[in-house]
């Protein structure tokens, strides 16, 4: 399956996991676990047996390029890789619509270069996102240069089953836990 990864340009510490836009007017992020939210479509966090419609996933870097690999399969991963990355975590997501994929502010040609998520067919799907390079990426505005900031985003088709948190080491996330 699909593997790629490309150099995105982020604003307002995050990016989207979705297939449509959603209203986000009424967001409420309590419980939220620092790296990766499931949103249901009307803009709050899923509740444990609730599928999420589409994710946001936060980045330390608040405006700037945060590099981005996604691993799209048709099975989940044999093996859970946690060495290297600061946080894990994964979420349930339906993202329906016609082009499941990662969204932010960057240029067409640099989102092209990640593969479809609905490339393994309808969903459900279980997206797990590895971050790494987070409290670096918060300390300074970054809107040029290389990425300090690294994310690796695996997805497959999978049925509901709640979020689970594998690894939660960052400041930033651990910022954002006590937030919400």
């Amino acid at each position: 399956m699909p593997k790629a990864t490309a150099r995105l340009w982020v604003s307002y510490n995050q990016y989207s996991v979705q297939g449509e836009a959603f209203d986000v007017s009424g967001w409420d992020y309590t419980g939220f676990n620092g790296l990766v939210a499931a949103i249901t479509g009307a803009g709050r966090l899923a509740k444990p047996g609730e599928l999420g419609e589409w994710a946001v996933v936060m980045t330390g870097t608040e405006m700037g390029y945060v590099r981005v690999t996604a691993d799209v399969r048709d099975t989940a991963p044999e093996q859970l890789d946690l060495d290297g990355w600061d946080d894990v975590a994964e979420v349930s997501l339906a993202l329906t619509g016609e082009r499941a994929g990662v969204v932010t502010d960057s240029d067409a040609d640099e989102l092209d270069k990640l593969p479809e998520f609905t490339a393994v067919g309808p969903g459900p799907y279980r997206v797990r996102v590895h971050a790494r390079g987070r409290d670096e990426g918060n300390r300074a505005l970054r809107v040029s240069g290389e990425p300090v900031e690294e994310h690796l985003i695996v997805m497959w088709r999978a049925p509901y089953s709640p979020e689970v948190v594998h690894k939660a080491t960052d400041a930033y996330g651990a910022e954002l836990r006590l937030d919400y």
